[in-house]
């Protein structure tokens, strides 16, 4: 049986969601607060141009608590 192209959307929006838990659970403490990888991922992100709002979307804070970190 084919897989269908929806299918095939949802199983890689689950791996990219696999992917995007990875990166947040090394960017974050078990507490919630930016890990000093987590502040590496910022720096990367700002330095590539990535919008602090983006950012403190991946990482589930608000874009004030990425204030401290550049």
């Amino acid at each position: 049986m084919a897989i269908s192209p929806i299918q095939l959307q949802i199983k890689e929006l689950e791996e990219k969601s696999k992917t995007l838990d990875k990166i947040i659970s090394v960017a974050k403490t078990s507490g919630g607060r930016i890990s000093p990888d987590g502040k590496n991922l910022i720096y990367i992100l700002r330095s590539a141009n990535v919008p602090k709002s983006d950012i403190a979307k991946i990482l589930d804070v608000t874009p004030s608590a990425l204030t401290k970190y550049e």
